[in-house]
């Protein structure tokens, strides 16, 4: 969900949530105003009544109902002193109607020519509270729809305007890349705030740009530095062995040397293209035709496998063709079918099925399952297997990764490995 509809949201929330508080309050209030405008009317109709009736030898006693307005009685002096004007909510039935209006009663007394007092209760007109809720409902319900409407209007054409500057970063970050040299500006904006943004960002990813180009510089000079002397003192050692004069032991102890230093200059090429790779620097996208690599690299170790005694069976459900950068996708291919190959067992096989979005590759072997938390990790290796460096699956991961794939591992029980990369 966008910012700007996610606080939208609260926003109309909150003020919904506001104007149903207000309508509530303001219908108390239209009702407390219409009760005292009611008491008002009683009050000045007591008056008239009083006036009517005062002169009158002997009022009329009646029972207040909705079809006759007032009601008197007779009533002792010591009662009459003690009646204060009282307004109250009450049912009153209706002969004509058949049904109970609720009205408002004012109960008083008064004194008449002949000096007896009487009781008089009054009655307004019907206080139909049903009505007043419907109306105030239907307002209430044409103002949230002006409300949501106002809102719409105001979120389109002037919360979006307001947030350009925003979206134009966020798309300004989207297409920044490290292995630019320089950096371009983001557009200006009169906001405060997302200039100082803007500000804020740019000198950020300067800073970032220029520790990856020292970084950059400085794995690929150290391991240039190393890959040379190592060469070259492999080089030596190999003249050194090939040298008569010397002894089986000092031979067997020079192949251990030329082993180990040849270990260290795979290690070093290795570490080396992860971090290529990890830094995006195959930049190069084209079609891939998977199929192609699969044959060739099978092909490649043709011989390994036949010495080795290991079958290869490779199926074709449909050809794949990847948009991604060619030298990885060989480097992809051909370290999990080396995977697969040295990790096998003598007259075993190795099952390749491509389709036209993923592959399998699965092998036999003796070697327990591997951990799904571990096995993309860098270093994690079987260490009775000697020459491995434990970055080849590293490896593997960080080209998927950087390739738009998923890779992927499961383990039977019948010792079967299997590695499948997919879209």
């Amino acid at each position: 969900m966008k910012l700007i509809n996610y606080t939208l949201i609260y926003l109309t929330a909150t003020l919904f949530a506001i104007v149903t508080l207000w309508a509530v309050l303001f219908y108390f209030q239209i009702l407390n105003q219409l009760k005292t405008t009611m008491d008002e009317g009683l009050a000045n109709y007591k008056i008239l009544l009083i006036d009517d009736l005062k002169d009158e030898a002997d009022p009329d006693q009646q029972n207040i109902s909705a079809d006759k307005k007032f009601s008197i009685k007779s009533i002792p002096e010591a009662y009459a002193l003690q009646v204060r004007d009282t307004y109250k909510d009450t049912l009153i039935f209706s002969s004509v109607k058949n049904i109970y209006e609720r009205t408002r009663l004012l109960t008083t007394a008064f004194v008449a020519e002949n000096g007896q007092y009487y009781e008089m209760k009054i009655i307004s007109q019907e206080l139909d509270r049903g009505k007043l809720i419907q109306k105030l409902a239907t307002s209430l319900l044409w103002l949230y729809i002006f409300v949501l409407i106002s809102i719409l209007l105001v979120n389109n054409f002037v919360l979006k305007k307001t947030w350009q500057p925003f979206y134009h970063l966020l798309n300004y970050l989207k297409d920044f890349r490290l292995d630019k040299e320089s950096i371009s500006e983001p557009p200006k904006t009169k906001i405060k705030e997302f200039s100082i943004l803007n500000e804020t960002i740019q000198k950020l990813l300067k800073e970032n740009v220029d520790v990856f180009s020292s970084q950059k510089q400085l794995i690929e000079n150290a391991s240039h530095e190393i890959q040379t002397p190592l060469a070259i003192s492999l080089n030596k050692l190999e003249l050194l062995a090939a040298k008569e004069d010397l002894s089986e032991d000092h031979i067997q102890k020079i192949g251990e040397v030329i082993e180990t230093l040849q270990g260290l200059a795979n290690l070093n090429k290795s570490l080396l293209l992860l971090s290529k790779i990890e830094n995006k620097q195959f930049l190069f996208i084209e079609s891939v035709d998977i199929d192609e690599i699969f044959k060739r690299i099978i092909s490649d170790f043709t011989d390994y496998t036949e010495y080795r005694e290991i079958e290869m069976k490779y199926t074709v459900e449909e050809n794949w063709i990847q948009k991604m950068n060619k030298n990885l996708a060989e480097i992809l291919v051909m370290n999990l079918v080396k995977n697969a190959i040295f990790h096998n067992m003598q007259n075993g096989e190795v099952k390749i099925k491509l389709s036209s979005s993923e592959f399998t590759i699965e092998n036999i072997s003796d070697e327990p399952a591997l951990s799904t938390d571990k096995i993309f990790k860098r270093f994690n290796k079987n260490q009775s297997k000697k020459g491995s460096t434990g970055l080849g699956l590293a490896i593997v991961k960080a080209i998927a990764d950087v390739s738009g794939l998923t890779v992927c591992y499961s383990y039977s029980n019948t010792k079967k490995h299997s590695f499948r990369v997919s879209l």
